[in-house]
């Protein structure tokens, strides 16, 4: 994605998710003890949240050039 091409509306989902995501982290830091299990966990959970952040925006874009 072009960051010079960043929309409001992708600055927004941008934004909101980077909170969930870290909220989703604090949570799993609450009840995993601190220590390897906890960084893998946190690791892999960040990469389907990612995804999922990365899909939305293409398809916002796909919209975009639809429209």
């Amino acid at each position: 994605m072009d960051v010079s091409k960043v929309t409001e509306q992708q600055e927004e989902i941008l934004a909101r998710h980077s909170r969930m995501v870290g909220k989703v982290l604090d949570l799993l830091e609450a009840v995993l003890p601190e220590g390897l299990q906890c960084d893998s966990a946190k690791k892999l959970i960040q990469v389907p949240l990612y995804d999922f952040r990365n899909e939305i925006l293409q398809l916002l874009v796909y919209q975009d050039t639809k429209t």
